[in-house]
């Protein structure tokens, strides 16, 4: 199982050379940077836990990451949703059918679901572990701290001494933790999911100690994990021209926002590849409707 020690590639694009982290070849189970933010309890015992407890989307990457680690550790896995649609309930590929086929129990929340998942932890029991959304939680920093010392070694091996590390934002939680851990760079990101103010939130509610934080190119422009034709001109463009698969929901985003904001960018460029390729036949098929 490999977890750490992803490869980069480079390819020009726009008369710029970008470099790529390939954490989309570590193991597929952990869809990149899951690897990295589950690292922790991938590596630790935790023996008087017995079932985990998160909740999110549908489709998220995490979830499907939550449901392997569960089946690895023999752990009973609770994972509380919205109200499934009846397309999403009939769906038979994607994170959700693999996730429910390696036991996944889901409990749809019609009414309660924000101010249930507000209060959650104080639900959990001493033999539950609960991972919140997004893995946006401190134990997240050991294994980010491993990312930021591969990219560390890697700017040593390539003379660089200046680089610019991109990554797209969910709760900010992988590009906070590398911010601290490469001090000596320059993390940039994107609001994936709400507003640039919402994650600059999700930044303070992680801080524990004194530190920068990563540069926010704000996404003012598109919603969460919704098609558009623009953002699917880019990414087809930026796949034809690098031969890597990127994420269907977050990549978007995060390679047009990037490439909005270059000319303000002058040091070298790393865009971190996060996976969460499983996911990307049910996302095609939302974008097949919109580009028919």
């Amino acid at each position: 199982m490999r977890l750490i020690n992803s490869p980069i590639n480079q390819f020009n694009y726009q008369q710029r050379t970008f470099y790529v982290k390939r954490d989309d070849l570590l193991d597929p189970k952990f869809s990149g940077n899951k690897a990295r933010k589950l690292a922790y309890y991938l590596e630790s015992p935790l023996p008087h836990i017995d079932t985990l407890v998160s909740y999110g989307g549908s489709q998220s990457n995490l979830m499907y990451s939550l449901s392997y680690l569960a089946k690895l550790k023999q752990w009973n896995f609770i994972y509380y949703i919205k109200n499934l649609s009846t397309q999403a309930k009939n769906e038979i590929s994607g994170n959700l059918a693999q996730s429910l086929q390696n036991g996944m129990q889901l409990i749809e929340l019609k009414n309660d679901y924000n101010s249930f998942c507000a209060n959650i932890a104080n639900t959990i029991e001493n033999n539950q572990l609960l991972i919140q959304q997004g893995g946006a939680q401190i134990e997240a920093e050991y294994g980010m701290q491993q990312l930021a010392h591969e990219i560390s070694l890697w700017a040593q091996q390539q003379n660089f001494q200046q680089l610019a590390i991109f990554i797209a934002s969910g709760t900010g939680t992988s590009a906070l933790y590398l911010q601290k851990h490469l001090p000596e760079f320059e993390v940039y990101t994107t609001n994936c999911v709400g507003s640039p103010e919402y994650l600059l939130k999700q930044f303070e509610a992680l801080i524990t100690t004194k530190q920068r934080i990563p540069h926010i190119l704000a996404n003012n422009i598109y919603r969460f994990a919704t098609p558009y034709a623009e953002l699917y001109k880019t990414i087809t463009n930026i796949q034809n021209t690098s031969q890597i698969e990127f994420d269907m929901v977050y990549d978007p985003v995060g390679w047009d926002i990037l490439l909005r904001n270059t000319e303000k960018i002058s040091a070298p460029i790393i865009y971190l590849h996060c996976g969460g390729i499983n996911g990307n036949k049910t996302m095609l098929q939302r974008y097949k409707k919109i580009l028919s």
